[in-house]
C-alpha cells in the first residue's frame, strides 16, 4: 500500500478510490484504518471516525491515530451554552 498515493487522494477529495483502497488492508493496518477515520470525518461522519480512530488505536498506541482521537473527542465534548439561545 502506497501511502503518499493515499495521502494524494485524500488531499484532491478524491475519496472513495481511497477507500477502495484501504479496505483491503483495514483489519490489519493501523494507518489504514487511522486514513478511514479522517475520511469518515471529512465527510461528516464523526461517529464513524472515532470508531475507526479506536480500532486504530487497538492495533497500535503509539499510532497517528492516538492523537486523531483524543482531537476528535475533544471536539465532540465541546459545548457552548450561549449557542443555544443567541
Amino acid at each position: 500500500m502506497n501511502k503518499n498515493f493515499i495521502k494524494e487522494l485524500f488531499d484532491a477529495n478524491r475519496l472513495d478510490e481511497a477507500v477502495a483502497i484501504l479496505d483491503a488492508a483495514e483489519g490489519r493496518d493501523a494507518w489504514a484504518l487511522y486514513m478511514l477515520g479522517r475520511i469518515a470525518w471529512k465527510r461528516g461522519d464523526k461517529g464513524a471516525a472515532i470508531t475507526f480512530y479506536e480500532r486504530a488505536v487497538d492495533i497500535d498506541v503509539a499510532s497517528e491515530a492516538a492523537v486523531a482521537l483524543e482531537q476528535a473527542r475533544s471536539v465532540m465534548s465541546f459545548f457552548n451554552k450561549d449557542l443555544l439561545n443567541p
